[in-house]
């Protein structure tokens, strides 16, 4: 995976019905959080609890910069130009995370919360971005 920061935890987009990666996990890369319902028992009116409903989650990731999209481009990967239209379009998206000494992590829907250039390594443009999804990732 030479187009890709990072030696394991590469992330996948399912784009086109196939697992194209986009880049490597950054530290502290995946965030979760849960909305909390209020709840009391039927046998106990003072006894109050909490219930998990919603669950929340951010993924971070960099990349480096590489042709995905025009004629003779790397049609097997996913990088800045073919990730910013479908952030534009607002595209539901399949995510899995695959390492290369572990099997995979985690899968779920997102969107493609965040996009921007970062600065060049060896003469490479890289990239970084954050997905957001909403309900329980599913593992």
């Amino acid at each position: 995976m030479s187009n890709y920061k990072g030696d394991d935890r590469i992330l996948y987009l399912k784009i086109n019905g196939n697992w194209l990666p986009i880049g490597c996990l950054t530290s502290n890369s995946i965030t979760e959080s849960s909305e909390l319902l209020q709840t009391t028992t039927r046998d106990n009116d003072g006894w109050a609890t909490s219930r998990p409903t919603m669950q929340n989650y951010s993924i971070s990731f960099d990349g480096l910069q590489i042709n995905t999209t025009i004629s003779g481009g790397n049609f097997e990967a996913a990088s800045y130009d073919r990730l910013k239209l479908l952030k534009r379009n607002k595209t539901l998206l399949d995510w899995k995370i695959q390492g290369t000494i572990f099997p995979v992590v985690d899968y779920g829907k997102c969107y493609i919360n965040e996009l921007s250039e970062a600065s060049s390594v060896d003469d490479l443009l890289t990239f970084s971005g954050t997905l957001t999804g909403y309900g329980k990732p599913l593992v």
